[in-house]
C-alpha cells in the first residue's frame, strides 16, 4: 500500500488505504483503545491485510489535542509575559456571553495566576523598542521555573507580531537553561488582538508535551511493527502537516480529527460537479458540520475551543466547523427541569452503548435506533459485533420509568431530539454564515451520519443528500485527498483609502516566499504550489474582521472596497458604502498537490440487483412500517429506490423515508432526492 490514513474517533478508528499501482482501495474499521490509541490503529492495518513495511505515507488524524484541552490534562504551564500584561488572560475582551446572567462565570484559565511572570520590556506598535529586555528578570523567572517545576512556558510579549527580538531571546534563554517546551507566540500568530494571541500561545505551550509524546508514541508503535516511510498528521486548516510541524505548534491540530470528512466533500463536489456543499459527520461522540463551496472550505482565523466566545479563542487557521455532543454513543438521560435530554455525555468506545455488550447500562441513541428496526442486530458491523436488543430495551426501560413512558416512545423521542440538535449544527455553517442550506447538497458521513441524514436536511429545507461509498470510513478517505497546505499572516492595520498598495503588495510576496520555503523544505516542488491571498477587513470603528478573498494582483481600491463589501453583504445583509474601511491583516494560504487516489466513474449501466428483504422500521413522518431492506453492495449504477427503505452496508446504514427517492450514480454515491417519489 502507498498511502494509508486512519482517522482515530472517540469511540472508532478508521483506516482508508490506496496502492499507487493498482488504484485498490482498502477500509476497515476498529473500537478506539484508549489511552493507547495505536493499537486500533495497528488493528486496522491488520483487518486491511496491510504489511506495515509496504506503507511509504501514512496520515494520521487525531483528537488528542482537543481532549487535552477539554479534560484539562495537559502540562503544569507558565506564563511570561511584558510586564502590565499579567491579566490579559482574564480581562479578555472585558465582555461576556450572557449579559444578563449576574453569577456567570469565566471559564478558569489553563495558567495560574502565580505561574504568570512579568519581565520588563517595550516595543512599540511599529517594531521600534521602547525598553530593552531586562536580562536579570529574566534569568530570575528561569531559575522559578525550575523550582516550581514548570513543564510548558508560553512566552507573549507585547507587539512582538511587529517585532518577536524579545521573544526570540526569551525562548533562546529558556531552551537553553531549562527542560521546560516553550511556545513563542511569533511562531504560532503574528497577528494584532493580545488577549487572543496571548490564549493561543498558551494553550499551544499546555498541549505540546502530551502532544510529542503521543506522536512519538504512535510513530514509534508504527516503526516497531516495521513502517519505515513518513508520517503526516491532518492540520486544522483542512492540509497536511510533518511532524517537525506539530512539534512546533500542536495546537495546529485542535480539530485534525474532523478534517479528512471535509477533504473528503471537496473531492465529491470534483466528481459531481456540485459547487454548493454541506459535509455533515456523525460518529460515536460527536456530529459536526461545515460548508463547502466552488472546492474551497470555509476557514476561519479565530476558532473557539470549548464555546464560542465563552471559551478559549485560538488564532489560527482552522476550518470552520461546527461540532455538538450528539453522535451514535451519545446518552440519554433526564436534565434537572425533568425532561428528556440527549448529549453531550457519550458511552464512548468504552464501555459503549448498552446494545454493545461491553459494559454499558444508559441508553444511546444507537440503543434507540436498534429498538426502532433501523438497525440489524445481527449484521452491525459487517456482522463482526451483533447488537444485544434485550440490552437496548432494558436501558430505555429504565429511563423510560423516570419519565413515564413507554420505551418505543421514548426511542422516538430519542431520535427526534438528536435530529434537532444537528439540525441546529447545519444552521449554524450555512444561515449564521450568510448562506442558504437549499442551495446547498448535503454530503453523510460517519458510521451514523446515513442514518440521520435525511432527517436532518429536511429539517431545514435542504433537497439533496448524498451518501459516499464508504461513509463509515470517509473521514479517513478524506485524507487521501489532502493536499499540503501553509497559513502566513502579517497584520498592516491601517485605513483602505490611506494603505501603500506598494507596502500590501510586497508584503504579500514576502508571505508567498514564506510558505514556499516551508513546502520546499519537505519535498514539495516549487512549480506544484498554488497561492491564495485574503485581506481580514471591516468597516471602521468596528471591532471585528471578515476575510476577503482577492484576485493574485489587486492594485486598485475601489476594487479591494467592492470585495469586501460584497462579502459583508453576504454575510449581514447589508453593507455601508459610506462608511471608510480598514484592512487588518493580510493572509496567503500556498497549497502543494500532492499524490491522491484516482477513480473513474463507471458509464455502463446497472442490471439490477439482489431483491430486497423486510422488516419494521420506524420513520418520524409514518411511525413504524413496513420497508424495503437493501444491501448497498448489490446496487448497481443507475437503481432507484423508493422510500421507506434501509440501506445496509458494513460500516453504516442510510435510512430513506418515505417520499424521498434514492438513486446510485456513477461513482458509486447515493443520491437521494428529498420530496420526491414515483
Amino acid at each position: 500500500m502507498s498511502i494509508v490514513a486512519v482517522d482515530v474517533g472517540g469511540t472508532f478508528t478508521d483506516l482508508a488505504a490506496v496502492d499507487g499501482g493498482s488504484g485498490e482501495l482498502r477500509f476497515s474499521k476498529s473500537l478506539s483503545t484508549p489511552p493507547e490509541f495505536e493499537r486500533a490503529a495497528l488493528d486496522c492495518l491488520a483487518k486491511a491485510h496491510i504489511d506495515p513495511r509496504s506503507v511509504k505515507i501514512l496520515r494520521h488524524g487525531t483528537t488528542v489535542v482537543m481532549n487535552t484541552l477539554l479534560e484539562r490534562k495537559g502540562a503544569k504551564t507558565a506564563l511570561i509575559t511584558t510586564i502590565g500584561f499579567r491579566d490579559v488572560l482574564e480581562i479578555g475582551r472585558g465582555n461576556r456571553p450572557e449579559a444578563f446572567n449576574l453569577q456567570y462565570e469565566r471559564l478558569p484559565s489553563f495558567v495560574p495566576r502565580i505561574h504568570r511572570y512579568e519581565v520588563p520590556e517595550r516595543i512599540d506598535a511599529h517594531g521600534k523598542v521602547l525598553q530593552a529586555l531586562d536580562r536579570d528578570a529574566l534569568r530570575a523567572i528561569a531559575k522559578k521555573l525550575v523550582s516550581e517545576g514548570i513543564e510548558a512556558v508560553a512566552v507573549c510579549l507585547f507587539n512582538s507580531w511587529c517585532n518577536p527580538q524579545h521573544e526570540i531571546e526569551i525562548g533562546t534563554y529558556l531552551r537553553a537553561k531549562t527542560s521546560c517546551s516553550v511556545s513563542c507566540s511569533y511562531e504560532i500568530s503574528r497577528e494584532i488582538r493580545e488577549h487572543e494571541r496571548t490564549s493561543t500561545s498558551v494553550l499551544n505551550a499546555y498541549v505540546a508535551p502530551k502532544a510529542a509524546s503521543y506522536v512519538t508514541r504512535f510513530d514509534g508503535a508504527l516503526r516497531k511493527s516495521g513502517f519505515k516511510g513518513q508520517l503526516y498528521l491532518m492540520g486544522s486548516n483542512g492540509g497536511v502537516l510533518t511532524e517537525e510541524d506539530t512539534r512546533l505548534r500542536p495546537l495546529l491540530l485542535v480539530e485534525s480529527g474532523p478534517v479528512g470528512g471535509v477533504a473528503g466533500t471537496i473531492e465529491i463536489g470534483a466528481r459531481t460537479g456540485l459547487r454548493k456543499l454541506i459535509a455533515f459527520d456523525m460518529g460515536g461522540t460527536t456530529a459536526k458540520a461545515a460548508l463547502v463551496e466552488d472546492g474551497e472550505a470555509s476557514v476561519s482565523s479565530l476558532y473557539w475551543v470549548a464555546g464560542y466566545e465563552r471559551g478559549y479563542p485560538v488564532q489560527a487557521a482552522v476550518l470552520d466547523i461546527v461540532e455538538i455532543g450528539t453522535g451514535g454513543g451519545s446518552i440519554a438521560g433526564v436534565n434537572e427541569l425533568g425532561a428528556l435530554e440527549v448529549g453531550p455525555r457519550s458511552a464512548s468506545a468504552v464501555p459503549g452503548p448498552a446494545c454493545y455488550a461491553r459494559g454499558g447500562e444508559e441508553p444511546t441513541i444507537t440503543d434507540a435506533n436498534l429498538l426502532l428496526g433501523r438497525l440489524d442486530a445481527k449484521h452491525f458491523f459487517g456482522g463482526a459485533m451483533p447488537l444485544r436488543r434485550d440490552l437496548a430495551e432494558a436501558a430505555l426501560g429504565r429511563l423510560g420509568d423516570k419519565l413515564h413512558q413507554p420505551v418505543m416512545a421514548l426511542a422516538s423521542g430519542i431520535v427526534q431530539i438528536a435530529t434537532l440538535n444537528m439540525a441546529s449544527a447545519v444552521r449554524r455553517v450555512s444561515i449564521e454564515r450568510g448562506y442558504d442550506p437549499r442551495d446547498f447538497s448535503m454530503v453523510a458521513f460517519g458510521g451514523a451520519g446515513p442514518l440521520h441524514a435525511v432527517a436532518v436536511a429536511q429539517e431545514i429545507g435542504m433537497r439533496q443528500v448524498i451518501i459516499p461509498p464508504n461513509p463509515g470510513h470517509f473521514s479517513a478517505y478524506g485524507m487521501l485527498f489532502a493536499d499540503f497546505r501553509y497559513d502566513v499572516t502579517g497584520t498592516i492595520a491601517c485605513s483602505l483609502d490611506e494603505m501603500d498598495l506598494a507596502r500590501a503588495q510586497k508584503l504579500f510576496t514576502e508571505l508567498e516566499e514564506e510558505g514556499s520555503r516551508q513546502l520546499a523544505g519537505i519535498g514539495i516542488p516549487f512549480e506544484s504550489l498554488r497561492y491564495t491571498r485574503y485581506a481580514e477587513m471591516r468597516y471602521e470603528r468596528q471591532e471585528y474582521t471578515i476575510k476577503v478573498r482577492l484576485p493574485a494582483q489587486c492594485d486598485d481600491r475601489k476594487e479591494w472596497r467592492r470585495l469586501f463589501e460584497e462579502s459583508y453583504r453576504r454575510r449581514f445583509g447589508h453593507s455601508s458604502s459610506d462608511v471608510g474601511v480598514d484592512v487588518v491583516v493580510l493572509r496567503v494560504v500556498v497549497d502543494g498537490r500532492s499524490a491522491r487516489p484516482q477513480e473513474k466513474a463507471k458509464t455502463e449501466p446497472g442490471t439490477g440487483a439482489i431483491p430486497p428483504t423486510q422488516r419494521p422500521a420506524w420513520f418520524e413522518d409514518t411511525g413504524m412500517v413496513a420497508c424495503q431492506v437493501w444491501q448497498r453492495r448489490d446496487l448497481a449504477v443507475g437503481r432507484r429506490i423508493q422510500g421507506p427503505a434501509v440501506i445496509e452496508e458494513e460500516a453504516s446504514t442510510t435510512v430513506l423515508p418515505a417520499g424521498n427517492e434514492a438513486e446510485i450514480d456513477a461513482f458509486g454515491n447515493i443520491i437521494i432526492t428529498l420530496g420526491k417519489s414515483s
